[in-house]
């Protein structure tokens, strides 16, 4: 049995224990307790997608593997990811949701992901008042960006009648020039100037570098910046997710401008 087949297996007994407990038990709600997005896990479910030592890592922090086991397997995934380089899929653009421009423009304003990534944590409330409380945005915002993201069915309502995360990574259009995702990063800016001024400087962090460069390279830059954000947010989130952070990452000319 080759390695990632016994990780496949490991992955489906746990799923068949789940259903057997509870018959109801939906591949996203076994995504969310896996922190992988519902495209990840039924693409590794069906072996679309390929499981690297990444992808198993989070995995087996969240369900129980006996520790020798989870030894062996993560170090032939490491050494079998030294000899084949192809990209981990689970952190491609295949594995998010596309939010088209018309829907963006609704969820322009930084607290709606905001809210989006609020309910990911384990203490999450619905309410307004809570949301608006632990975000410092107004009660009518929270309320808003509810009822939005519940229309765009990015949050959705449990047996109980709570909204909850979906489980989906959503992600925009990328090189597009257009006014509510330029918003969107001004937004970010400011946010950014507002932590400077009022976080602890433990709590954050803010470096800058120069450089003289290839233009060249501008495009393969920006790839390795998108891959370095998702392999960071999938480090980040692997464990109990308890506050929300944001990270902004810049590169601009400051020579040559046309």
């Amino acid at each position: 049995m080759s390695v990632e087949a016994e990780v496949l297996q490991i992955i489906q007994s746990e799923f068949s224990k789940a259903k057997l407990k509870n018959p109801s038990y939906s591949l996203r709600a076994f995504a969310s307790r896996l922190n992988l997005s519902p495209a990840a896990v039924s693409g590794i479910l069906n072996q679309k997608l390929r499981i690297t030592k990444k992808s198993a890592e989070r995995i087996f922090y969240n369900i129980h593997v006996e520790p020798e086991k989870k030894k062996r397997i993560l170090g032939l995934l490491s050494n079998k990811s030294r000899s084949n380089k192809k990209v981990d899929r689970s952190l491609s653009d295949e594995a998010f949701t596309l939010v088209e421009m018309d829907q963006y423009h609704l969820v322009s304003e930084w607290y709606f992901f905001a809210v989006l990534s609020l309910a990911e944590t384990a203490d999450f409330s619905d309410e307004p008042q809570w949301i608006a409380q632990r975000l410092g945005i107004q009660i009518r915002q929270a309320r808003k960006a509810l009822v939005i993201l519940e229309r765009l069915k990015l949050l959705e309502r449990n047996k109980r009648g709570h909204l909850c995360w979906t489980g989906k990574a959503i992600r925009t259009t990328s090189n597009i020039h257009n006014t509510a995702i330029r918003k969107s990063h001004i937004e970010n800016l400011d946010l950014a100037r507002r932590s400077l001024e009022q976080d602890a400087v433990e709590d954050c962090d803010f470096t800058a570098i120069t450089m003289a460069i290839d233009p060249a390279k501008i495009k393969e830059a920006k790839e390795k910046i998108k891959n370095f954000r998702r392999e960071l947010c999938q480090y980040l989130e692997s464990s109990n997710k308890k506050e929300v952070f944001k990270l902004v990452v810049q590169l601009f000319p400051l020579s040559g401008r046309k």
